[in-house]
């Protein structure tokens, strides 16, 4: 129970410290997004609308308020840049009746119906279905297609893709002079299929290729054969030396004289050790003895040249006191 009581205790705590930091980060995020505010009201006031728009977008994206919107959508409308002045105030419209300020609604809706007459409108045509259409960057829904599109003045591109063909791209200057712009995408033109090339056959050659220089199958083996030989003589080396260990404790530690009968039960265990051990030592140095001396038949025995020799049927075969190693070659 006071197991429990603890961890609920841990949960309450967590909470409240979340709790306690979220209104803190809030805090920050307002305190930031005022910050720009004020400084695209300075640059406004000195008639620096390049400047101001962009913090007052960053304040609105931070914290997000009507009067922020409605000066976001003035600055666009000082700077020339009547389509985004249009779309934030209906976007202040849409706010404002959210949260319920008519004064605000009727401001955004009074300023965007008099720059509708002003918008330049771009009309997109398509001669084919299944396009892709974006306007800088942007998708347009099919059903936007044909129908007119406000934008601000300045540059824009228009691209159109579709699967299997020719990619379209158009960059077109609207200003104030052609109010009703259009782009007309033609059937795009289907892309060029690979061209399929038969099997290339390489020229006839009178010599047959070399081979590249290196040791016989038959001396690799021996090589191979060589290794494991050492590394079995190491391995009986090593043994032995513990027989020779296990032996020297069983005389002292468990009073064995040469005759087992006579040792306690601890020298009987380590003369049974000893005696593993030198079992393992003799057929280690018989086995690695073989292996060197047959490994030094097969690389001296070899070939000079080399040959796509393969071994076959390679055996070996340990027995008492003895290791065998046998096979032939093709």
């Amino acid at each position: 129970m006071k197991l429990v009581r603890f961890e609920r205790i841990l949960a309450c705590a967590a909470l409240a410290g979340a709790l306690a930091v979220a209104p803190a980060a809030q805090a920050q995020t307002s305190a930031a997004a005022e910050a720009l505010f004020q400084e695209g009201r300075k640059l406004m006031d000195q008639k620096r609308y390049g400047e101001a728009c962009p913090k007052f977008l960053a304040s609105q994206k931070a914290d997000p308020a009507i009067g922020t919107l409605l000066n976001l959508a003035d600055c666009y409308e000082k700077n020339g840049q009547l389509a985004s002045a249009w779309a934030k105030f209906h976007e202040a419209i849409a706010l404002a009746q959210r949260t319920g300020r008519p004064q605000r609604e009727q401001t955004a809706k009074e300023r965007a119906d008099k720059l509708e007459p002003r918008l330049i409108k771009l009309t997109i045509l398509a001669r084919a279905s299944g396009l892709e259409v974006k306007l800088d960057g942007t998708a347009i829904d099919a059903a936007a297609l044909g129908s007119p599109i406000p934008v601000d003045p300045g540059k824009h591109k228009i691209e159109a893709t579709a699967r299997g063909k020719k990619p379209f791209a158009k960059d077109i200057d609207v200003n104030e002079k052609v109010k009703n712009p259009s782009v007309d995408i033609p059937p795009l033109e289907d892309e060029p299929r690979p061209v399929e090339t038969g099997p290339v056959t390489p020229p006839p050659t009178t010599d047959p290729p070399k081979e590249p220089a290196g040791w016989p199958t038959q001396k690799v083996v021996g090589v191979v054969a060589g290794g494991i030989g050492v590394v079995g003589l190491g391995v009986g080396a090593f043994f032995g030396l513990r027989t020779s260990s296990k032996w020297n404790e069983a005389k002292g530690a468990g009073g064995c004289n040469g005759v087992p009968i006579d040792c306690n039960q601890t020298g009987v265990d380590l003369a049974s050790q000893a005696k593993t051990s030198g079992t393992i030592s003799t057929i280690s140095f018989i086995a690695g003895g073989v292996l060197v001396a047959g490994g030094a038949v097969l690389f001296f025995t070899a070939p000079k040249e080399k040959h796509t020799a393969a071994v076959r049927d390679l055996r070996v075969g340990i027995g008492p006191g003895s290791l065998t190693l046998g096979g032939s070659f093709q």
